[in-house]
Formats: structure tokens, sequence, C-alpha cells
């Protein structure tokens, strides 16, 4: 009789360990937080990386050669503004004609960045990552095979540094820069304009005049004290530096002494 309680108590020890051991071989293990256990999870987090990017919102400068016809190539540069507008520039290659200007406004729609220049149609982009695919150009879709031809690349905005910090905070409105040789302006809209050239003795330095002002341009032309005249041109046109991959919003000509200097300018103090 005492070996019969003696059977049950080990019954019942096998009926627990049974029921716990079986228990957790059927409840989930834990993966591993490194392993993509389906390829709908793959999809799934792609969308999302490609949704961001196409969300995104351009700025800045973007440049790229369009296919052209008649000519080497078409060199569009966009610059896209936080007020909603736009600004582009067309250069034909291998024509010799002066770039096309086009501003606008831009609008997200559908999830296409759309331009206009009044109630036209420009152009239509979306965004990949940090390029701009061309979809609709004028009026005509660009169909996908086509794509990469129509590629507008991100582009560096010129940086303002810590000197040109300085020279805003001293009142310096607009300062321009070139090379081959090197050579820099300062204009203070309130008192002058300060010329440097690499190998000259000295700076030359003339009290500001009102400059005429043309379509996109603005032009000072001051006589120094030793008779000659300091010419300085800022106009509303794309400039690279040829140095780095900077994209500057203006450029700016210096003639002095039968000699023009070609460079880029950034207005620190824009004009009211």
């Amino acid at each position: 009789m005492k070996a019969l309680p003696i059977v049950l108590i080990i019954v019942i020890l096998g009926v627990m360990a049974w029921y716990f051991i079986s228990g957790y071989q059927s409840s989930p293990k834990p993966q591993p937080s490194t392993i993509r256990v389906t390829d709908t999870m793959l999809i799934v987090k792609d969308s999302i990386i490609n949704a961001g990017h196409y969300d995104s919102i351009p700025s800045g400068f973007y440049q790229g050669m369009l296919p052209c016809k008649n000519c080497e190539g078409v060199q569009r540069t966009l610059l896209f503004g936080n007020d909603g507008r736009y600004k582009m520039e067309e250069l034909n290659w291998g024509k010799g004609t002066p770039s096309r200007r086009t501003e606008g406004t831009w609008e997200k729609e559908n999830g296409r960045f759309t331009l206009y220049q009044g109630e036209k149609t420009i152009a239509k982009y979306r965004i990949s990552k940090d390029s701009l695919i061309n979809t609709d150009n004028y009026g005509s879709a660009i169909p996908d095979s086509l794509s990469k031809q129509y590629v507008l690349f991100k582009k560096n905005t010129a940086p303002e540094s810590l000197a040109w910090k300085k020279r805003k905070s001293e009142g310096v409105d607009i300062i321009g820069t070139g090379s081959e040789p090197f050579w820099s302006v300062e204009i203070d809209n309130e008192k002058f304009i300060l010329f440097k050239l690499t190998g000259a003795p000295r700076p030359v330095i003339v009290p500001i005049e009102k400059p005429v002002v043309n379509k996109d341009s603005s032009v000072w032309a001051i006589n120094t004290d030793g008779g000659n005249l300091l010419k300085v041109s800022v106009s509303s046109r794309f400039c690279g530096d040829g140095v780095s991959d900077h994209v500057y919003e203006y450029k700016m000509n210096v003639w002095y002494k039968g000699t023009m200097y070609k460079g880029c300018a950034v207005i620190l103090n824009p004009s009211e």
C-alpha cells in the first residue's frame, strides 16, 4: 500500500514535466534583431526609405546635362527657394549663345514637383535621393527608359564663411571673388568699393556711387584718384568658381586698367 502513493507522485510529476516541456517547444522562439524574416519586411523597409526621399522637398542648386538635337547638350541649372519660387538657367553647349533664364513658382502635386512660369508648366520632377528625375519637360512626357538622360544632381551652394559673416556685421553688402589671378571685391552700399588684386602694391578704394540698374544687373563705374576707371558689374546669373563644386547665385565682372576679371558674387545684405 505504501508503494501506491509513490507511484501516483511519480505519475503526477511526469505529467507536469511533459506539460511544461511541450508548452515551451510550442511557443515561438525569439528571433535575433539582425535577422530579416520575410521578403515582405524588406519590401516594406525599402518602401519607407524611398518614401522618405520621395516626400522630401528640393532646396538649393541642382545641375545636369540634358539631350539636345542641335547642340552638344543643354546644361540646366535649377535653384529652389524656400519661398516656393525657382530660378532656372539653360545653356546650349556648342552654340555660343547666352544662357536662357526662367523664373517662376514650384508646387508639389501628386508626389511630383511641378515648375510653372505663370500658368505654363515648364517641367515635372520626382526626387531620388540627392537627384531630380525629369518626368515631363515642356509638356512632353519622358519615358522611364530615357530617365537617366534627364537627371539633375544636387550641387553645393556657396557657403557663408566666417569671414563673410564678419564682413556682413561690419556693413559689407556684396562680396565678389575670382582666380587666375586671385582678386576680391567688397561693396558697402553706403561707403565704398574695395578691389584687391594679387600682385598689386595696394588695394583700390573708391567712394560708393549709385549703380546703373539694368534688367538683370547692377553696374558701378567710378574713377579712382589716379584717373583709372574701376567698373564692377553684378548680374543675376549662376556662377561656378572653377575651383570647388560650389554654385553661386550671382556673377561679378570687374574692369580695371584695360583688364577684365571674371568671378562670382555673394549678396550678404539684400537691398529692400
